[in-house]
């Protein structure tokens, strides 16, 4: 009898978090669909008037604001981060006493996002065989940029923006909100909303699995400060590719696979970009290494419970079928299946 009194007293305060991170969602999705009335109205009006540099950068400040920057605020003012001192807000930041320990769960963490990789490119190319999911591939933002000045912004854009704007979302505001109603279901719960918060099926479960290794550590640590630091990490790889890309002489090397044409001053930049292709195929075969090793400990390390009284699964439910969740998921589906992307081509 007491633990079913135990029980209810605690479903109203669950459904009360249930329905703000519903409504979180929704609103973020929104913002994403604002980012693409503004993205492309930019565009209709100063294409052709605003060098493609400027457009590029105004292009990444839209989409920074909307799809990570403002979802920042308005997550901390939901669920209370502004209030008391700002007290959560620092001990979410906090340096965690294991800091360097966590962050050198670097190489299985990405080793884990590559697996998930490898996987979504195989089912790809199998499903796409029946049917083309190109134009199901839905990005805001376009990473190719038309030269150096707007690579740098992009490089500032993935290592420093992304990993502190999102890792304060999903692993600071929402892992807190969720915690107390069990830790794997937090990790779980706000691992999967991170895929899903990346718009595109490319980038879904490989962002989702390196949410739930990014999310263990930030419950272990109690801090997003390791996890920032491996966010920034990851994106460093891919924002240090692009970089080398966006040069003429690497460009002029892949296109023609030859250094024959390529200025001797310019070779420096051809050998740099040899030796980190070759470190980033080094890194992943570590990291599959890596991330082999520390699936096999999971029963060692299990998360342990905090809520007993109602099952994950019942969790789920009470979380999917809140009216602001099932709003949210209506506009998810939206988000991939890219229906209001082709609205907005037509009106603009």
């Amino acid at each position: 009898m007491e633990e079913n009194i135990l029980t209810e007293s605690r479903i109203p305060a669950f459904k009360k978090i249930v329905f703000k991170t519903g409504l979180f969602v929704t609103i973020s999705f929104a913002l994403r669909f604002v980012a693409g009335l503004l993205i492309n109205g930019l565009f209709a009006l100063f294409d052709g008037v605003l060098s493609p540099t400027v457009l590029y950068i105004l292009h990444l400040l839209i989409s920074g604001i909307c799809l990570q920057i403002a979802p920042s605020f308005i997550a901390a003012g939901m669920f209370g981060f502004f209030g008391n001192k700002c007290e959560k807000l620092k001990a979410v930041y906090k340096i965690p006493s294991r800091c360097v320990k966590a962050v050198g769960n670097f190489a299985a963490v990405y080793g884990m996002g590559q697996i998930a990789n490898i996987l979504t490119m195989l089912v790809t190319v199998i499903i796409t065989k029946m049917a083309d999911l190109n134009d199901s591939f839905n990005t805001v933002t376009d990473l190719q940029p038309p030269d150096m000045a707007a690579a740098w912004f992009l490089f500032f854009t993935l290592v420093v923006i992304a990993p502190v704007f999102e890792e304060f979302i999903f692993r600071g505001v929402l892992m807190d909100a969720l915690k107390p109603y069990g830790n794997g279901f937090a990790i779980f719960v706000t691992g999967i909303l991170f895929g899903l918060y990346h718009g595109n099926f490319s980038q879904l479960f490989y962002t989702a699995v390196i949410g739930i290794a990014l999310g263990y550590i930030g419950n272990v640590t109690n801090s997003v400060f390791a996890t920032t630091i491996i966010h920034a990490m990851f994106n460093s790889i891919s924002g240090i590719l692009l970089l080398l890309m966006t040069t003429p002489s690497v460009q002029d090397y892949v296109m023609s696979g030859s250094t024959e044409a390529i200025p001797d001053g310019d070779m420096i930049v051809i050998v740099f970009f040899g030796l980190f292709m070759v470190s980033a195929m080094v890194l992943i075969l570590a990291g599959i290494v890596c991330a082999v090793m520390k699936i096999k400990q999971i029963r060692k390390y299990k998360v342990p419970a905090v809520w007993d009284e109602i099952s994950n699964g019942k969790k789920v439910k009470m979380l999917l079928f809140a009216v602001p969740s099932v709003i949210a998921i209506l506009l998810i589906i939206d988000t991939f299946a890219g229906f209001s992307d082709m609205l907005i081509e037509k009106f603009f």
